[in-house]
């Protein structure tokens, strides 16, 4: 086993904890979209609507998520970041092998929302980590990498799900001692875990930064709660405004990874494996360019500009969203479809550095942990618990099966022009600040503790 990083900054720059916590976050995210492969086969197996399919992938997941988010949150501010990974890795491989052997659709929801707990710890540990660790001119990259990771990790499901879903279906399932033949489908979520060993032996080689002189007590975690909600109340034209945005700019990824591979089964005749193939080779390929190049043109920008270039790099992203769906949705061949795909994939990444950056840029380092787990846990509550379920609503009641596309275009398109306006005000809302809320806290330095 790799020893533990105990001098990241001093010694090797970002590389090595970003590149860990990177990974941990590629597993989880692969863990998390590997239903998108399964869902054509699952939906025929257990009789569920697209209503049910949307809940299990976005709602189901997301309510212990961004329940227990602020929970975790307050235990990375205190020092325990490791434990709270290594906990999570366990929590949510056990919930994924739950899923795999669940024979009904309530199952299924319980074993999700575990899933969602246990997944919940890596945003606000990975994000204390690093915004205390590393400078502001490796933040914006180390923040890309991140977001990457998780677009690579929604590639791996389709890439790799798709091929050996195929190998699965080939060789007619998996016979598992004591649990008999499992078909096609089940045996892929149960192989799926495996993997989830590298992201524990990750998790192991993290050492926490210097603890603090003692832990804070019960009445002292309430006060500085309550510091941090004061501080996003005196500043909530500007929180506001990015929650809105960065809300807009996730739910479109994460109905798109939920339902483009159903999409392709339905609209274009592609098995479930070939649209997993085809689509995570073109993610893999294409996705986490946006992410990287977002996240190096923020560390580029001058420090009193990195919060307006977030916002101006959100604004671009989701006025790109509509013509790369329009091209997706509405191409009458499947080449030309899967050029959008490839488009909207990119200009996505685009968004993903841009508002954690932001958020980062915006809250005092003391705070990071507990605002950072806030705002996303409020963000996911919107974004994944309202979009793949609301596409599966208007597939069963407006648009039908055979018209996701139709679904798509209309949902993604609304969302991505409300996300513009929001990243719009919150521009304005920046620039219309005497000084910027990062000297006002005193945090010209970045990263400090």
């Amino acid at each position: 086993m790799m020893p533990p990083i105990t001098a990241v900054r001093e010694q090797s720059g970002f590389f090595p904890l970003a590149l860990l916590l990177a990974g941990i976050q590629l597993l989880a995210f692969s863990d998390r979209f590997l239903l998108t492969v399964v869902a054509h086969p699952l939906k025929l197996a257990l009789d569920l609507t697209d209503a049910q399919l949307g809940f299990l992938q976005g709602s189901a997941f997301v309510l212990l998520h961004a329940l227990g988010m602020p929970f975790w949150g307050r235990i990375a501010d205190r020092g325990h970041r490791r434990a709270l990974l290594v906990g999570g890795i366990v929590l949510w491989t056990a919930a994924g092998i739950a899923f795999a052997f669940a024979g009904s659709f309530a199952l299924m929801v319980a074993a999700r929302m575990l899933l969602g707990l246990g997944q919940a710890v890596v945003a606000p540990a990975a994000l204390s980590l690093l915004a205390y660790r590393l400078p502001p001119g490796h933040l914006g990259r180390a923040l890309s990498w991140l977001t990457a990771s998780a677009s690579l990790g929604r590639s791996l499901a389709l890439l790799a799900g798709g091929a050996v879903l195929g190998l699965l279906t080939a060789t007619g399932g998996l016979h598992l001692p004591g649990a008999g033949q499992l078909p096609p489908w089940r045996a892929l979520l149960v192989m799926s875990c495996l993997p989830n060993l590298l992201a524990l032996a990750a998790a192991l080689c993290i050492a926490e930064p210097p603890a603090r002189k003692r832990a804070a007590a019960p009445d002292q975690t309430k006060l500085r709660d309550g510091r941090a909600w004061a501080w996003m109340g005196r500043n909530r034209a500007v929180y506001l405004a990015l929650f809105g945005a960065t809300s807009c700019a996730v739910l479109v990824p994460q109905s798109l990874a939920a339902w483009a591979p159903t999409f392709y089964v339905r609209v274009h005749g592609l098995t479930p494996a070939e649209s997993g193939v085809r689509l995570g080779l073109l993610s893999l390929l294409i996705a986490p360019l946006g992410h990287l190049v977002g996240g190096r043109l923020l560390d580029r920008a001058r420090a009193t500009d990195r919060r307006v270039a977030a916002a101006r790099m959100l604004t671009a992203g989701l006025l790109l969203v509509p013509p790369c769906i329009a091209v997706l949705t509405l191409a009458p061949t499947l080449p030309l479809s899967l050029v959008g795909f490839g488009a909207l994939a990119a200009t996505l990444g685009l968004t993903s550095p841009a508002s954690l950056a932001c958020l980062q840029f915006l809250t005092p380092a003391s705070m990071r942990g507990f605002v950072s787990a806030v705002f996303i846990a409020g963000v996911a509550l919107m974004a994944i618990g309202v979009g793949p379920f609301l596409v599966g609503i208007l597939n069963d009641r407006v648009f039908g099966q055979e018209g996701v596309g139709s679904t798509m275009l209309v949902v993604f398109v609304a969302v991505a022009l409300l996300g513009a306006a929001f990243a719009h005000a919150l521009n304005r809302s920046i620039r219309a600040q005497r000084r910027p809320a990062i000297s006002a806290a005193g945090l010209g330095r970045l990263g400090s503790p």
